[in-house]
C-alpha cells in the first residue's frame, strides 16, 4: 500500500487560499491596493522572515542576468520609440507592489519546502498563486479583442514566471525570485519613460526571458544538484499550464460562466450569505429564471416574477417585489449552481473596506 502524501503546513495553505479568494473580488479596490494588501503581507512578512540567504554564486547570477534584460528593455525604446509612464511613479510603489511580492515569494518558498515531494501540492500552490496575481474585475467588461491581447501579454507570461519561480524555490530561496521580479518592475514604477511595446511584443518578450532565466539556472547554476528535474515532471508542469489557463479564462467569463459572492439571504433557503453562485450569460430569459442583473454599481441576483416592459424581479425570502426597472441590458446572466461558503473572505473584506470609508 502506497502512503497517501499529505499537504504539509496547512494553515499558511489556507492563508494563501483566503487571500486569493478575497484578491478575486477586490483586486480593484483601492482602499485593497493601498492599505488591506500591503498589510498583509508586511504582517505575514514580520512572523515568517528568514535571515537565511542563497549562495553568493546564485544571488550575483541573478543580479547580474536581471540587469542584463532591464538594459535590453531600456535599449528597445531607441528602436521601438519611448512612451510617458502613465503609472504613479513614486516610492508609495515600494508599499504597494515591492511588499507584496516580498510576501508572496517568501509563502511560496515555505509551502515549497515544506511540500517539496508532494507533486500534487506544488501544483495547487502553484495555481493559486497564478490565479491571485491576475486582475479579473477589470476584464470582464473588457472586448473579446482586448481580452485576447491582455491574456497573450499578461496572463500566459505570469503562468510561465510562476511555474518558474516555483522551480526556484524548490532549488534555492525566494531572494532569487524576488530579484528577478523586483527588476521586472522597476520600469513601470519607478521611471517618467517607459519603452513602447505592443501585447505582442510584451508578451513574446517576458515568455523569451523566462525560458532563458530557467535554462541558466537548470543548466548552468543548479546543473546536477537540482532537486527537481522538469524533465521528470512534464505531465505535471503541463497539468499546472492547462489547469491555470482554464481556471483563468473562467474567471474572466471566456466561457460564459462568471461567479460573484453573494452577501445577503434575500434568496434563502436556495443559497445564502457567504456562497458564491456561477451564473452564466443567457439571451432568452423566462419567468422563474434567477438572473444576476446591474443596479447602481452592485450585481443582485434575484429570481423573475414577471415580464411586461421590463422585468419583475423578487428575492425568494424577501415580501415584497424589487422596485426597479430592469432592462435586458441590465441581465449580466442566469444562475446555474452555486459554492458554499466560499466567498466569506470577500465578505469580510467588503464589510472591512465599507467601515473604513
Amino acid at each position: 500500500m502506497f502512503k497517501k502524501k499529505l499537504l504539509k503546513n496547512k494553515k499558511i495553505f489556507f492563508l494563501l487560499v483566503i487571500y486569493t479568494i478575497v484578491h478575486i473580488f477586490f483586486c480593484t479596490n483601492n482602499f485593497y491596493t493601498y492599505f488591506i494588501n500591503p498589510l498583509f503581507w508586511l504582517s505575514y512578512i514580520i512572523f515568517h522572515y528568514d535571515l537565511k540567504l542563497p549562495k553568493k554564486k546564485e544571488i550575483n547570477i541573478t543580479l547580474i542576468i536581471s540587469t542584463i534584460f532591464f538594459l535590453l528593455y531600456l535599449i528597445s525604446g531607441f528602436v521601438l520609440s519611448f512612451n510617458k509612464n502613465i503609472s504613479n511613479c513614486s516610492f508609495i510603489n515600494i508599499w504597494k507592489v515591492i511588499l507584496p511580492i516580498y510576501g508572496i515569494e517568501i509563502i511560496r518558498y515555505k509551502l515549497i519546502k515544506s511540500n517539496k515531494n508532494n507533486s500534487k501540492a506544488i501544483t495547487l500552490i502553484t495555481i493559486l498563486i497564478i490565479i491571485s496575481e491576475i486582475n479579473f474585475k477589470e476584464l470582464f467588461l473588457s472586448h473579446n479583442i482586448i481580452l485576447f491581447h491582455y491574456i497573450v501579454s499578461i496572463v500566459i507570461p505570469i503562468i510561465a514566471q510562476n511555474i518558474l519561480f516555483t522551480y526556484l524555490s524548490l532549488n534555492s530561496h525566494y531572494s532569487i525570485s524576488i530579484i528577478i521580479r523586483v527588476f521586472n518592475e522597476i520600469s513601470k514604477l519607478f521611471l517618467p519613460i517607459i519603452p513602447y511595446s505592443d501585447w505582442f511584443i510584451k508578451g513574446s518578450f517576458s515568455l523569451i526571458k523566462t525560458l532563458i532565466i530557467y535554462y541558466i539556472f537548470k543548466y548552468y547554476v543548479f546543473h546536477k544538484k537540482s532537486i527537481y528535474d522538469f524533465k521528470e515532471s512534464k505531465k505535471l508542469y503541463s497539468f499546472t499550464i492547462i489547469t491555470s489557463i482554464i481556471l483563468v479564462l473562467f474567471m474572466l467569463g471566456l466561457f460564459n460562466y462568471k461567479p460573484i459572492a453573494i452577501l445577503s439571504n434575500s434568496m434563502s433557503p436556495l443559497f445564502k450569505r457567504g456562497d458564491v453562485v456561477i451564473y452564466k450569460k443567457e439571451e432568452n430569459i423566462l419567468p422563474d429564471d434567477i438572473i444576476a442583473f446591474k443596479y447602481e454599481n452592485q450585481t443582485i441576483i434575484h429570481r423573475v416574477i414577471g415580464i411586461n416592459e421590463y422585468y419583475v424581479t423578487k428575492g425568494d425570502a424577501n415580501n415584497t417585489i424589487d422596485y426597479i426597472k430592469i432592462k435586458k441590458e441590465d441581465i449580466k446572466g442566469v444562475y446555474k449552481f452555486h459554492i458554499k461558503y466560499l466567498g466569506y473572505p470577500a465578505i469580510w473584506l467588503n464589510e472591512l473596506v465599507t467601515k473604513e470609508n
